[in-house]
Parts: C-alpha cells; structure tokens; sequence
C-alpha cells in the first residue's frame, strides 16, 4: 500500500471509532470531541502554570512586541502564496508534488518523518497553546482547561479561556492574547535555527578531509562496489577537501588509473578509478545524443586531450558552432575495466542554441560562437559535492552565506533526502555526545524549527480556522475606532472581509494543486 492509502486507511478507522464511541466519550471527565472526530484531552489540575509565568513583567512586554510580528509573518504568508500561484500559472513543472505533501501531517506526508515529526508537533502546539493561556492570565482572564486536541495524531493543543470574559474584553487584548501563540511558535523556530547553525554545527567535525560521493554513475569502476554515500579522501596525488576540484583541474592523463581511497564512517577502502571526464547524461537534438555512450569518457576533441572539464570548455568554446570535431573516446564497462578505445565525428551546435531554451537568464552574445555538443559530465563517473557545503545545507548556515536562498534550502532539507540527516553522511562525522544522541538531537532541533516556522507563517494568514482570522477581526474592530475606518464598526462588513481573504487563500491553494495537473 502507498503512503497515501495507509494514511487513508488509518482516518477512516478514527472517524468511525469516533462516531462510535462519541457518546461516552463526551459523558467523560477529561475527554470531548469536537465536530464529532475530533478528540480533547482536557486538564484543569494543572491551570497553575499559566499564572506563575503570567506572572512575569515580561509577558505583557512580549504580547505586545507580538503584535508587528504577526504583521510581518502575514505579509509572509501572503508573498509566498502568491509567488507560489504565479509560479503555477506560468510554469510548467515534471513531476507534481504529491497532494500528502499539502497536508503536512506526520504519518501521512511522507516527506515528514513520523517519530520527529510528532515530538516537534506535540512540543509546538503545545507551548502555542501555552501562550494564548498565560497572556489571557496576564490580562485577567479566567481560563477554564488545557489540554490536547488529536486526530490520528496531536494537532493541537488548547486552552480554553472563558468564553464570557473573552467576549467582553477589549479587542485591543484578545488581539494579544491570539498573537502570542502564533508569535512564539515564531521565536522558537528562531532559537532553534540559531542553535542548529551556530553550536551543533561547529560540534560536528570531519573525520577525514574531502569530498562526498553523491552519485556513483554507471560505467565507473567502483560503481560496484556501492560507494555513494562515502567520502572520496585521495585520489593520485589530489587529497582532502581539494578533491572538490578534480573535476575542473585534474591533469592526469585521460583513461589512465588512479589509486583512490573511500572513506565510508568505519573504515578505509582502496579502489582504482579512471582519470577522466565521464558522459552522465546527453541532450536530445544535440550531437552527443546519438553519437556518445553514457559512461564512455572523453579523451579527446581534435587530437586535443581532454584531462578536466575546464579544458574540454575551452577547447569547444575555440571551435565554431557547426564544425565537424572527431571525438576520442574510451569506455570501461567491460567486466575486467580495461578501457575500449573508439572515435566519433559530428557537427557542434551553439552554446547559445541550448541555453535559448534551457536557461535564457544566463544568455551572453558569445554563446552564438561557441560549440556545445550536449553532455553531462563528471570527473571519474563520480558525482562529487563538497562537504562544508552538505554541512552548511544540513545545519542551516547556508542562510548566512547565501541570503533568503539559503533560508529556502533549509526549509526544502525534507524534500532533498537531507532531513533527517542521511546516515551515510552522520558518520563521516566526529561529533560529541556520542553519535545516536547528537544526531537525533541534531534532527530534533531542526524539525522543531521546521514546524514552528511552518505554524507561524500559516496561523497569521487570515483564513477562518486560522488564528490570523481572528488577529484581523480584531485590527478592523480597532482600526474603526478612527472616523476613516468607520466602515468596520459595523460586524457585517468586518465578516464580509473575512470571508474575502478566506477565499482569496482558499483559491490560490487550489490553484497551487489543481493547476499544475492540467497544464
């Protein structure tokens, strides 16, 4: 069964456990439901807390200082949600995201690793709650119960103030009391991402200086041997972190072998690979399409050698779009990895032809005198990334180099396999604590970030069953206050409004799904 049908599978056995056992539970202490397949957990024992940190000066200072932050956190929310439906108007995409995906729900998103997923959920939506409760404390409001609200899983914690004295108060409180919560989730999904990119990072040390194996691409003689996910620490006379360089400056003669060392977070292993630009993959309508192999390497153009990507470069782009080129090849995929030698000749194309329709933003005019023939290329067959770069990715401090894209490389980590962090790539790493407990702190720390920035963003948008709904109920109340804003002293308007924004939202979101499956 997919993900999508166990998820199903396990909401129809809770919706019909619930119609069935709705009547006792609701004649229950502690429990409730809610539109009939939600379950509340609620507490009143434990209402104390809330009074003894209401307590603080600090927390009437804090719902205040919530106020601008739930404006910046909606502006947000409604920036990505309109880049998110132009995107889906204008571009045409391969693959469409799974509908799961929309859902965000550990168990049933796949993308979100359940045991993570419902620790961070559990303790966000908790203290979410927690700060609705100690600001309506602060200002005088009872609060009858706490406690949890599920469907399959938490996804949501409550406190529940009285219902009279929340009425009745001003709008300019029940304004703070909604921001707290949704400001909070806030400044956790900060604190986190600051201890996961400052601490957590500089603990994690590499063991061994160099590269890691993203790839492992057919025709390699060490494909094999399963090394993708391994780190590269030597190969010839090229050590450590500079192997990220073979690939543009290596001078090895092209299809000799090089002694190369693999290190794999237990042990050292040896292998001999070719040295040499291997073909990965070709571009339909382009010359290499029909003339070169994948895992054949490129040995030569025009009796030129090839030793790196940085030669093969300059010698295409010296050569006019249209000449015929003779290309020496040679290819190791027979079982005893001695090379077969062989020559090809064809007719280039322009750079300027291929980036005309692959990437017009990095058109230059002297791309139209400049050869491309339509490979993709790696050093030795081997897909190589630097490791300060995977790092920065898994720890976040890619935002401090790489601006708002290294914020959205944080956020995709899930979506890339980098979250929680490969074990592969764990062990190539010194870490204290011991490797189980750093790690799973590591990830820990990372989906507690994810989910608040995740709740924070949503719940400021003014859609109904969002706390931002009512935050823009209650701006309107006191914006009508001014002679200007007049219109909105009157309730009608103010739900008309409402429903407005819940519909605007609601029709960006289906257009972010619907669109993109039709197109």
């Amino acid at each position: 069964m997919s993900y999508l049908e166990i998820g199903l599978l396990i909401v129809l056995i809770w919706i019909i456990a619930m119609i069935a056992l709705r009547p006792k539970i609701n004649k229950s202490k502690h429990f409730q439901t809610m539109g009939g397949i939600l379950l509340l957990i609620k507490v009143k024992k434990n209402r104390g807390i809330l009074d003894k940190i209401a307590g603080s000066s600090k927390s009437k200072l804090f719902s205040r200082l919530s106020i601008p932050l739930v404006y910046i956190l909606f502006g947000m929310g409604i920036v990505l949600l309109v880049l998110g439906t132009v995107l889906s108007l204008t571009t045409r995409v391969k693959e469409n995201i799974p509908v799961t995906e929309y859902l965000a729900l550990p168990g049933i998103d796949p993308e979100i690793p359940i045991v993570y997923g419902l620790i961070a959920f559990a303790i966000s939506l908790v203290i979410h709650e927690m700060f609705h409760g100690i600001v309506a404390r602060k200002h005088g409001i009872k609060v009858n119960s706490v406690g949890l609200m599920l469907f399959v899983v938490p996804i949501g914690a409550f406190v529940e103030p009285d219902e009279k004295e929340i009425t009745e108060t001003t709008p300019v409180i029940r304004r703070r009391i909604v921001a707290a919560g949704i400001a909070v989730n806030f400044v956790i999904a900060i604190i986190c991402f600051l201890f996961l990119s400052l601490a957590m990072s500089h603990a994690a040390v590499q063991t061994y200086p160099g590269v890691y194996v993203d790839a492992a691409y057919p025709g390699n003689t060490v494909t094999p041997h399963n090394i993708t996910g391994s780190e590269l620490i030597s190969a010839g006379n090229m050590k450590g972190n500079g192997l990220i360089n073979l690939t543009t400056s290596c001078s090895v003669t092209p299809g000799s072998l090089l002694n190369a060392s693999f290190y794999n977070g237990h042990k050292i292993f040896n292998y001999s690979i070719p040295a040499g630009i291997q073909v990965v993959s070709t571009y339909k309508g382009y010359p290499a399409y029909k003339n070169i192999s994948l895992g054949d390497y490129i040995i030569s153009v025009d009796n030129k050698t090839v030793y790196n990507e940085t030669v093969l470069g300059n010698i295409l782009d010296k050569i006019s779009p249209g000449t015929e080129i003779t290309v020496g090849l040679e290819n190791f995929t027979t079982s005893t990895h001695s090379g077969i030698v062989s020559t090809v000749s064809f007719k280039t194309r322009s750079t300027y032809s291929f980036y005309q329709v692959e990437d017009p933003a990095l058109l230059t005019s002297a791309m139209k005198n400049e050869s491309f023939i339509g490979v993709g290329i790696t050093y030795s067959g081997l897909g190589l990334v630097s490791m300060s770069y995977y790092k920065s990715l898994v720890f976040g401090s890619s935002v401090y180099t790489s601006g708002p894209d290294g914020a959205i490389e944080s956020i995709a980590l899930p979506f890339d396999g980098l979250s929680p962090v490969p074990s592969s790539f764990a062990h190539l790493y010194s870490v204290p604590l011991g490797y189980e407990a750093f790690w799973f702190s590591t990830n820990t720390i990372y989906w507690l970030f994810w989910v608040n920035i995740l709740l924070a963003i949503t719940n400021a948008l003014p859609l109904a069953i969002f706390d931002g709904a009512q935050f823009l109920r209650d701006t309107l109340m006191i914006a009508s206050k001014h002679e200007r804003f007049k219109y909105f002293r009157d309730e009608k308007n103010i739900a008309a409004v409402l429903s407005l924004t819940t519909t605007l939202i609601l029709l960006m979101l289906m257009i972010e799904i619907i669109v993109p499956r039709i197109i």
